[in-house]
């Protein structure tokens, strides 16, 4: 059975890389709530563009599993 150790350079970028979720998260919530407010092509674009980051942070954590 091989047991997959984690180095401190996979820990580290697990960290950012989280932290970087939790920013884009947030400000996903945030242009969601503004859209929900008032729909606007800005608050339609603004919230596009926050998935978009959180789809982005996501295929940086499993790339960087790929690796690790």
């Amino acid at each position: 059975m091989t047991t997959a150790t984690a180095t401190p350079t996979t820990i580290g970028l697990r960290t950012v890389l989280e932290d970087d979720f939790a920013v884009a998260r947030s400000a996903w919530s945030a242009a969601r709530t503004r859209q929900q407010r008032k729909d606007t092509p800005a608050h339609r674009t603004a919230f596009a563009e926050a998935g978009a980051r959180i789809d982005a942070v996501l295929d940086m954590y499993l790339d960087a599993r790929l690796v690790a």
